[in-house]
């Protein structure tokens, strides 16, 4: 706002404060007028009542044709090329997994598919995507001797999920102090392609929140996987589950990762997870009128964050592989899509 405009919003302010104590006094000044109160008195009261209405109206025109300022200049967004990226790649070595029993592999992320471990396609779709920097995994080492044909950096393996992925912020924050956006993702989403990354990172622009997070419709699932038997939240606009990628600022990633804890052990129960964040969150996902806005409202009450999530139409995204019969499927998809890039890397 101008100075000029300014001053006269101050000096229109005085002058109604003015107008209305004149007012009050010159109806006291009626009332008292039987009783043998001064006409001239009466009459410098009304004169005054007329001059300030007038010297109001004066000001509320000089108001309107007075140059409005520029708008507050915003705050420049961050904007970014590369974004460093880490992986979650632990498992519980104390804990059977049929999974490691079928493969023949005593660690999940090195589960083969199409020739490769499943962790080496996920390192590999960042680099296509041509917009990585930074690439840190959590749960591996260099003695597990993958050539991922880029240099990463490796944090040892941690006693859950929530701990790698509290290492992995930890470790990034030590390559480079800045704050910057970050990117996480799990290991175990080997179909993950370098289209697929950028359409998440474009689907975040312009990075106004703080934190985004990949959906993936349950048609789109069912239609590339229809036995998947993924874990989907009713919402008003569809049936979703998670597409296992997240994007946000390195100091909102430090900042929730307690309040995570919860939601991260639950994960693989909508409910649980909805059952963390109040009765009235439960009620209206029973009733089916939970909204993705009532999600990001909760987000903002719980966290203290802007949240968004961001929908994805590959089912590649939300196709983790936690079981036998899931690999099988992975497995099977890529026959039928020979053109995947999974089948022709290293075979």
């Amino acid at each position: 706002m101008t100075n000029e405009r300014t001053e006269l919003i101050v000096r229109k302010n005085e002058v109604i404060r003015e107008l209305v104590g004149t007012r009050r006094r010159l109806e006291a000044a009626q009332q008292a007028a039987n009783s043998g109160a001064r006409v001239d008195q009466l009459s410098a009261l009304q004169a005054e009542v007329i001059r300030l209405q007038a010297e109001e109206g004066r000001l509320r025109l000089a108001i309107d044709r007075a140059p409005l300022a520029s708008p507050p200049r915003k705050e420049k967004l961050l904007v970014q090329e590369k974004f460093d990226v880490f992986i979650t790649a632990g498992y519980d070595p104390d804990k059977a997994d049929p999974l490691l029993a079928v493969a023949g592999v005593d660690h999940k992320s090195l589960v083969p598919v199409g020739h490769k471990p499943m962790i080496w396609h996920v390192v590999n779709a960042f680099v296509q995507s041509g917009r990585v920097g930074e690439i840190v995994i959590v749960g591996l080492g260099p003695e597990h001797g993958i050539d991922f044909g880029v240099p990463v950096h490796y944090v040892p393996n941690q006693p859950s999920l929530w701990a790698s992925q509290n290492a992995g912020v930890r470790r990034l924050r030590e390559i480079n102090p800045a704050d910057r956006l970050i990117i996480g993702t799990t290991a175990d989403i080997p179909l993950v392609t370098g289209e697929v990354i950028n359409a998440f990172i474009d689907g975040c622009q312009p990075y106004d929140r703080g934190l985004y997070w990949g959906i993936v419709p349950e048609s789109v699932m069912l239609t590339g996987f229809p036995d998947s038997k993924r874990s989907y939240l009713a919402l008003r606009e569809g049936r979703f589950c998670s597409g296992d990628i997240y994007l946000g600022r390195l100091s909102t990633a430090e900042q929730i990762q307690e309040k995570m804890r919860g939601f991260i052990e639950n994960r693989k129960s909508v409910v649980r997870q909805l059952l963390l964040l109040g009765p009235g969150v439960i009620l209206r996902f029973l009733l089916r009128r939970l909204a993705i806005d009532d999600l990001l409202g909760v987000v903002q009450r719980v966290f203290g964050i802007t949240g968004k999530p961001v929908i994805l139409p590959f089912a590649e995204a939300g196709m983790d592989v936690d079981k036998p019969f899931q690999w099988e499927q992975v497995k099977e998809y890529l026959v039928r899509h020979p053109a995947h890039p999974a089948n022709g890397e290293g075979s």
